[in-house]
């Protein structure tokens, strides 16, 4: 009964949302489309030649660093800026202080776990991150805009394996 009930309400609120996008008269195919062609043209004026991965999100390696490679439930430290495609920057952490998380975790939004999944410690990477690994069609909790591909510039500062995390 309670995941009918469950089921129920994730279906409500996703059909809540789906209605509130139209009642907005907001045409979000056009939205995407627009992203898609910002993308386009930011790679093309900053000589961007590596290939997406399979998701769709851009990878760039600055620095390769050492050890074991992150895997989905390890514990990183890093520090990042966080720009929009046009370089306006709306978030970094902190000079001395990195953000610490379980990569994978609803910390960070998918695109950035993916990204670090191909890193190992001391790594320094940019991430171009399409709006459908990021927050879509919403705008996130910090104001972006809807349909918002993300830059990201990363360093992972300390990386804990799976194994030492259960430790702890």
């Amino acid at each position: 009964m309670k995941k009918i009930f469950l089921f129920a309400v994730l279906i409500g609120g996703l059909m809540m949302t789906i209605a509130s996008c139209k009642d907005d008269g907001i045409d979000l195919e056009k939205l995407r489309a627009e992203e898609l062609e910002k993308l386009d043209a930011f790679l093309e004026a900053n000589n961007i030649e590596e290939e997406p991965t399979a998701s769709g999100m851009y990878y760039i390696e600055r620095v390769k660093g050492t050890g074991d490679t992150i895997k989905l439930g390890d514990k990183v430290k890093i520090f990042y800026t966080g720009m929009l495609i046009d370089s306006t920057e709306f978030d970094r952490t902190g000079t001395y202080e990195p953000f610490e998380f379980i990569v994978g975790s609803s910390d960070v939004i998918v695109g950035m776990s993916e990204g670090l999944t191909y890193m190992t410690q001391g790594g320094k990477a940019t991430f171009i991150i399409p709006s459908n690994l990021a927050y879509g069609a919403s705008s996130s909790s910090s104001g972006l805009p809807r349909f918002s591909t993300l830059i990201f510039d990363v360093e992972v500062y300390k990386h804990y394996k799976l194994s030492d995390t259960q430790s702890e």
